[in-house]
Parts: C-alpha cells; sequence; structure tokens
C-alpha cells in the first residue's frame, strides 16, 4: 500500500469519510461543515442499565408522610402521568421528591429515575447534559447538538423503557431566566 494510499485511510478512519485519492471527498466534508476537524469521533458505548441518576442521598432521617407518598406514587403509576408537588418553600416538596425516587428504584429496578436541577435554563440544560452523559447518549459529545432534543428523543424511545423525571424548582413563566 502506497503511503497515500495509507493517509487517506487513516483520514478516512479519523473523520468516518472515505477521502478519493484527490482528496475531493474531505475537501466537500469541509466545505459543507460536516467534518469536526478538532474532534475525535465517537465510539459505540455500553449503555448503562435502568438506574437513578440523583444528586442527593437517600435520607435516613426523613420524616413519614406515607399517605403523601402513596398518592405520588398512586398519580405517578398511571402511563404518561405527569404530578406536581406544590408549596411553599421549604414545606418539603424536594424531600417528598427524592424519598419517592429511592422508593420507586426499590419497587421497580428497572425503572430509569431522573433529577433535573431546574431552576434556571444554565442549570436545565447542565441536568440533561448530565443524563446525556450518563446514558452515553451517541453526539451528546458534539457542541451542535441539541441536548434537550437528544434526551427527549431517548425517552420517548422504546429502547429507554420505564423512567421517572423529576423536575426540582422549576422555572415559571413569571421567573428570571439565567
Amino acid at each position: 500500500m502506497s503511503e497515500s494510499s495509507r493517509e487517506r485511510q487513516a483520514v478516512s478512519q479519523q473523520f468516518g469519510h472515505t477521502v478519493a485519492s484527490d482528496g475531493s471527498r474531505l475537501f466537500q466534508g469541509i466545505v459543507q461543515g460536516d467534518l469536526h476537524l478538532n474532534q475525535q469521533p465517537e465510539r459505540p458505548e455500553t449503555p448503562p442499565r435502568p438506574s437513578a441518576v440523583l444528586p442527593f442521598p437517600q435520607d435516613r432521617d426523613f420524616v413519614d408522610r406515607d399517605k403523601i407518598l402513596d398518592q405520588v406514587h398512586n398519580l405517578c403509576s398511571q402511563p404518561a402521568s405527569r404530578t406536581a408537588l406544590v408549596g411553599l418553600g421549604g414545606v418539603g416538596k424536594s424531600q417528598i421528591a427524592i424519598e419517592y425516587a429511592y422508593r420507586i428504584r426499590g419497587r421497580s429496578p428497572e425503572t430509569w429515575v431522573f433529577w433535573v436541577h431546574a431552576s434556571s435554563i444554565a442549570r436545565y440544560k447542565q441536568s440533561f447534559q448530565d443524563i446525556a452523559d450518563f446514558l452515553k447518549l451517541p453526539g451528546r459529545q458534539n457542541p451542535q447538538t441539541n441536548v434537550f432534543k437528544l434526551l427527549y428523543n431517548w425517552l420517548r424511545g422504546e429502547k429507554s423503557g420505564k423512567w421517572v423525571l423529576i423536575l426540582d424548582n422549576p422555572i415559571t413563566a413569571t421567573s428570571k431566566m439565567a
């Protein structure tokens, strides 16, 4: 194999494009913007098994609120359900959500549980990026990727299975967005 053939093969492996002997495919990729020269190609990764992506340990001193937790569980057990814990700050909504997350994992180990810090757009996006990284979603490391859409597509796919997504302290239309 000639040296130029070896170089074309190395470039093809590096960027995932076939390079003609005159380099036209590589040039075309650069012009069209579909080659990221400073980026290593993503290698397929083994996705993790269902688990919980929670930023807090389970509170061993959790005050028993079984009635509320049972209500949350019943509401969340319906397919495609949405449930909100609403109340003044400091009454324990996040603690109930944390406890529910750990209990659902205990009851249903095949269920994914994700926690999203949603108090600002920046924290929301970082939480989605962290989840995408944990799930090893292809394309997550590309700066052009819309991580919200990437995770949304994964969540609605058949391979995702059962999941619970907890939005902690979500921003509202009247909240100041960061």
